[in-house]
């Protein structure tokens, strides 16, 4: 999985600030990047307490790297105070999608993964349709809680509740970033649609981390 969550990593710091039409994309592309490869090998071979400790420290390096970033660009270049808010937001996201490295490294982790899929995939067929938003976001989290619960008749050792949760939380996140992405109307061209769609899948994969880790050990 250690694999995979560097893929999507990657994928979301080069589309990120296109997809935000940061003035300057290339310094915050290589700062998510770095944040990224950090954060999944810290997940990897420095774990704490808990696979994600350190993801805080990572975070916080990478704000500072976003502020100093932002600074060198010198006082008359535009858009620096965009270019700080979405890059902060984009080294959260970045840094809350090595949660998918982490959940190789559990025993829970292949149900996290397959039921936060199964969820995404139900979610996100229902994104993909031309109905209203006011529409979506209802149809989208009931789909992918329906889906959530039915994946849990697998043999996954999860129980119902903790797939309803799963797919709810998948469907929530599809449905309102689909909502954002048509009121600004960002998403313009195919490098939109993979920084949206990785941006998602870090986010629900993060999402499903904490909660199932919350759900199994509280």
């Amino acid at each position: 999985m250690g694999a995979v969550a560097v893929i999507l990593q990657l994928a979301f710091a080069y589309t990120w600030p296109r997809l935000i039409r940061a003035e300057a994309p290339w310094p915050l592309t290589v700062i998510l990047a770095v944040c990224s490869l950090a954060s999944t090998a810290a997940v990897l071979f420095m774990p704490g307490v808990s696979p994600m400790s350190h993801g805080v420290e990572v975070i916080a390096v990478g704000v500072l790297l976003v502020f100093i970033s932002q600074v060198l660009r010198g006082a008359e270049a535009e858009g620096r105070m965009a270019g700080t808010v979405s890059g902060i937001t984009g080294v959260v996201m970045a840094v809350l999608g090595s949660a998918w490295a982490a959940a190789g490294t559990v025993n829970f982790g292949f149900a996290l993964t397959l039921v936060t899929v199964i969820g995404l995939a139900g979610a996100g067929l229902v994104a993909m349709t031309r109905l209203p938003n006011r529409i979506t976001m209802f149809l989208a989290p009931l789909v992918s809680l329906v889906l959530g619960a039915i994946a849990t008749a697998l043999p996954l050792g999860m129980h119902i509740v903790e797939g309803v949760v799963l797919g709810l939380l998948a469907g929530i996140l599809v449905s309102a970033l689909r909502a954002l992405a048509l009121s600004t109307r960002s998403v313009r061209n195919l490098t939109g649609v993979l920084g949206l769609s990785s941006g998602i899948v870090l986010l629900s994969g993060a999402a499903s981390w904490y909660a199932l880790d919350l759900m199994v050990f509280s």
